[in-house]
């Protein structure tokens, strides 16, 4: 079991591994089709889970929308160049603050973001209208939609944290790997703190068992404590996965913070996937040897990420202009 889960999950991790410590434009190269990768599987897997009418074609949708989620603002991002260089040229005089223009571009790219969610909805039904609109097609339909939302919509945001600025000196991978690490470290610790106190007299007090029958309240604790103190490890042994351009962005109390959300909210992405698995009568998620599936590897990332991805933002605008003093 434990030989299964190496083969599986080793080459996964040294191919992360290069995506955030090869050298700033190869990693870059590197992460798209990576992430293009384990967003196609993962919509495979949660549509194979759900199993609506028109599988395969809801499934297409559901990997566009969450190409387009992502892809779009780049390309807009592409097509702004001109005005984008002349804003960040330290010898030429800005009319704007370069976070100013940070937020007019935001705006329009939530305007693509909304149209792209009504155009997943419009092509939802438009591929349920073939047949006729019994119970189970229009259900499926809303299934669909709904795991759409669910899995490309909130995975996305790991990506959109990653290319979040397009300059060497503002990297945003450190950052990102300290979420991924915290919440991931959070899954290892409960697994731990849940298996040793599964074996003591009567067992462990269960969390949820009618979701996820392994899971404990102690495992939840020991998970919890993980994250914390490997996110207060990052804080003290290196520093720039809570800095950016110099400028650090959480201190310790945040760290703490981030920890303790990072693991509860990551369980719930679990329960959240054990709850599909379980209703679909499956033990996994897909069929990668001693890991299940990518979704399974994926899950307690679901929440985290647009969350924190949410709460990144506020602390740029935050530090705004510390973070841009490299045009001063």
């Amino acid at each position: 079991m434990l030989i299964d889960r190496l083969k599986s999950a080793i080459p996964i991790i040294i191919v992360i591994a290069l995506c955030f410590f090869l050298p700033f434009e190869y990693g870059r190269l590197l992460f798209l089709p990576v992430a293009t990768l384990m967003l196609f599987l993962a919509c495979h897997e949660t549509f194979d889970l759900l199993n609506p009418p028109h599988k395969k074609a809801l499934e297409i949708v559901a990997v566009v929308y969450g190409l387009a989620t992502f892809l779009l603002p780049r390309l807009f991002m592409f097509l702004s160049k001109l005005h984008w260089d002349k804003t960040f040229d330290a010898s030429a005089p800005l009319t704007e603050t370069p976070w100013q223009i940070i937020n007019t571009i935001g705006s329009s790219l939530t305007a693509l973001n909304q149209i792209s969610i009504g155009l997943v909805v419009l092509a939802a039904f438009c591929i349920c209208f073939k047949d006729a609109p019994t119970k189970e097609n229009v259900n499926g339909t809303l299934a669909a939609i709904g795991a759409t939302v669910f899995i490309p919509w909130s995975l996305m945001f790991i990506p959109k944290i990653f290319y979040f600025f397009s300059r060497p000196q503002m990297d945003m991978r450190p950052i990102l790997f300290f979420m991924i690490l915290v919440t991931k470290i959070a899954d290892t610790g409960a697994f731990a703190a849940g298996s040793w106190t599964a074996k003591r007299a009567g067992g462990n007090h269960k969390l949820i068992p009618l979701v996820s029958p392994k899971k404990s309240w102690e495992g939840l604790i020991g998970g919890t404590v993980a994250s914390v103190v490997t996110g207060l490890i990052c804080y003290f042994c290196w520093p720039a996965s809570v800095s950016i351009n110099g400028v650090k962005l959480f201190g310790i109390s945040e760290v703490i913070i981030i920890g303790i959300l990072a693991s509860v909210i990551g369980l719930l992405g679990d329960l959240a996937e054990s709850a599909l698995k379980r209703a679909a009568g499956a033990k996994d998620s897909g069929h990668l040897p001693g890991i299940g599936g990518i979704l399974d590897t994926l899950d307690s990332l679901i929440f985290v990420s647009p969350l924190f991805y949410a709460y990144l933002s506020i602390v740029l605008d935050k530090y705004a202009a510390q973070i841009m003093k490299f045009n001063q």
